[in-house]
């Protein structure tokens, strides 16, 4: 919504689109909305690079907030279930699979995370330090 809403204040102004490959991206987006509004909201999510330049560019447009909001709450269900979905399906899956091992690799991963974690901080507090 923010997005959307940025490029509502800034319609009818005139933009520098910064890089080049931002411009190439706005006009594929551009198309896209044109031809297919309603479509365009339900697949910029999913778009690889395209979702903020989408969200800005739908704000550029004369579709109204309250029909975006409602198309990007469905969005978001869609999106949530979808995850979700995924995720329970292949947790499932990480459990058969790893059933009796599964608790010690849990074990090292988290002892990983946590070292990476320190080591990280340290690195941090040491270039504080220096500075």
């Amino acid at each position: 919504m923010f997005w959307f809403t940025t490029g509502r204040a800034i319609r009818g102004r005139r933009l520098a689109l910064g890089s080049a490959a931002f411009r190439a991206r706005a006009a594929q987006v551009n198309r896209l909305i044109e031809a297919r509004p309603v479509t365009a909201i339900l697949l910029l999510q999913y778009l690889y690079g395209l979702r903020l330049v989408g969200a800005v560019a739908l704000g550029l447009t004369e579709f109204s907030l309250l029909r975006f909001a409602l198309y990007q709450i469905v969005n978001c269900l869609v999106w949530a279930g979808l995850i979700g979905g995924v995720g329970y399906l292949l947790g499932g899956l990480v459990t058969e699979i790893f059933h009796g091992w599964f608790k010690w690799i849990w074990m090292v991963a988290s002892a990983v995370l946590v070292f990476l974690l320190f080591r990280f901080l340290g690195r941090l507090l040491d270039r504080i330090k220096e500075e």
